[in-house]
């Protein structure tokens, strides 16, 4: 189903414009189970939604340190990005036969769970699971357990 046929994606995108890398948009009470297939990968995760002068952005991770990082970072700027939000969310990938191309949905479910009392923690987990020449956030527990 293209996005123009999702009743829900095209009232979404009238209230908040068209965005760059997902084909839906959906906000649920409850998120898509994990899940790995030829046909369709799902990743549970969260979700950085950020706007201001440039156009509204959403950013999946998979870990809660590196998306509350992301967003703090990105408000920073204080001129491009004016707001941002952390969200539990889910990222399904799923090939579309019609459209004969990868279709992406993102799923959000609950409030945001940025600028909570206990961040400052949340922020020294994702340094302590930052690995120089790396690009991936290794969580510290695995990291300990690995003997690194």
């Amino acid at each position: 189903m293209t996005p123009d046929e999702c009743a829900e994606c095209a009232a979404a995108s009238r209230r908040r414009g068209d965005l760059p890398n997902y084909d839906h948009f959906h906000k649920v009470d409850a998120l898509p189970r994990a899940r790995r297939a030829d046909s369709r990968t799902t990743l549970r995760g969260y979700a950085v939604g950020m706007g201001g002068s440039l156009p509204q952005t959403w950013v999946f991770f998979e870990h809660l340190e590196p998306a509350l990082a992301f967003g703090r970072a990105g408000r920073m700027s204080c001129h491009d990005i004016r707001s941002y939000g952390v969200y539990e969310a889910a990222r399904e990938t799923r090939y579309d036969r019609t459209l004969k191309r990868d279709v992406h949905t993102l799923f959000l479910a609950g409030s945001s769970l940025d600028r909570q009392d206990d961040e400052a923690q949340d922020l020294q987990r994702w340094l302590q699971g930052c690995v120089p020449g790396s690009a991936y956030f290794e969580p510290p527990k695995r990291r300990d357990r690995l003997g690194m």
